[in-house]
């Protein structure tokens, strides 16, 4: 038996590309022949967004002809509370639920606050008669006891699951949301796989990379888990560069150059700025910046340039304004000569130090600027 785990789509009228991409994700359950569609919370983004779309997630549902289970996530917990209708195929946990699926158990945890969602599933899973296969379906943060103990309070109001939780569980499949992105590989507790999907659809900074669907695949052997890229659907990256000043110039090119050379029309881009500037004034580079975003925005799904975190040389650290000043100074080193060295990757080394001097400097002068506060 064949499941697909999707998590927080975070549905809304404000953002149809979410709803393209969660019908391929639907489109991939049929595609793939799996028996159901999982999904771990946050389908809606709020109880309005689903009071406002709920008609069309009915119309895809009932033509998926798929079982779809569906807990509630912390953003949409009200939005399935009074009896709402969403399909013939549908089955929603409001509450802690258990479900029985070709062989399988199925338990359906909403989000809830504290310890309680991690007591349900250990209740749940233990009164199961024969050790079935185990997927449960939660909306929580997921931690790892040895490190996050550190710096998690264990009676936190946030869900939380820990690695301990799951550690006397039968062969089993957390299927988790809240975390937006996906877990490559999943995390293995000794009979224990748990995962998170993450966001079909990129929708805030820092969800990059490819958006990934799991399927879960039941068998005689036991539970297997991958992520499955989703067609269609946009990636976000994060582009960064920092400006050393007297260097402003040279940086902007490379920043031209990216976004001309890397250019990709399902990639959504968050170009990141910051360090300090000398030859030219903080406003002029955040404009030359905002029109280098603006020239190339058309070769990208989007592109973001936010608010560049630039200062003026003025502002430097005395430390650092001190040690920039000596660089200046100072004349670059020589590369040693190397030239009876037998290696002839040292000698590549020693050619390429001597051509690019500057380049060089430039980089150990932005490594020395970041650890001076990083131009903020």
């Amino acid at each position: 038996m064949r499941l697909l785990h999707t998590a927080d789509v975070h549905l809304t009228p404000g953002a149809p590309e979410r709803g393209e991409v969660f019908r391929s994700v639907c489109r991939m359950a049929r595609e793939l022949d799996c028996a159901a569609l999982l999904i771990s919370g946050d389908l809606f983004d709020s109880a309005r967004a689903a009071q406002e779309l709920r008609v069309d997630a009915r119309r895809l549902f009932d033509s998926l002809e798929k079982d779809v289970y569906i807990i509630p996530g912390n953003h949409d917990l009200q939005a399935f509370q009074s009896g709402e209708y969403y399909g013939r195929n549908v089955h929603i946990a409001k509450s802690p639920m258990r479900w029985e699926l070709e062989g399988a158990l199925l338990l359906g945890i909403p989000y809830l606050p504290g310890r309680q969602g991690a007591e349900s599933l250990l209740s749940l899973s233990k009164t199961q008669g024969e050790q079935l296969p185990l997927i449960a379906l939660m909306h929580a943060n997921f931690y790892n006891s040895s490190l996050s103990a550190c710096f998690f309070a264990e009676d936190s109001d946030d869900a939380c699951l820990w690695d301990r939780d799951l550690e006397e569980l039968p062969p089993s499949y957390i299927a988790l949301g809240h975390w937006h992105n996906p877990t490559l590989p999943p995390i293995r507790v000794n009979k224990a796989q748990v995962a998170y999907s993450g966001t079909p659809c990129p929708t805030a900074k820092g969800e990059n990379g490819a958006r990934r669907a799991f399927l879960i695949d039941i068998s005689h052997e036991g539970i297997s888990a991958q992520g499955v890229e989703i067609p269609g659907a946009p990636r976000r990256e994060t582009a960064s560069f920092f400006f050393v000043p007297g260097e402003e110039e040279k940086i902007l090119e490379e920043m031209r150059y990216f976004l001309e050379s890397q250019a990709d029309r399902q990639v959504i881009l968050d170009l990141e700025a910051e360090g300090w500037v000398e030859g030219i004034s903080e406003e002029a580079c955040a404009a030359e910046i905002e029109s280098l975003a603006g020239r190339y925005r058309e070769r990208w799904r989007a592109v973001n340039s936010g608010t560049p975190q630039i200062s003026g040389v003025g502002t430097l650290p005395g430390v650092a304004s001190r040690c920039l000043q000596f660089l200046k100074e100072s004349e670059p080193p020589q590369p040693l000569s190397l030239d009876d060295c037998a290696d002839p990757s040292l000698l590549e080394l020693a050619r390429e130090v001597g051509e690019d001097r500057r380049s060089l400097y430039r980089r150990a002068l932005s490594l020395l600027l970041r650890q001076m506060g990083r131009g903020r």
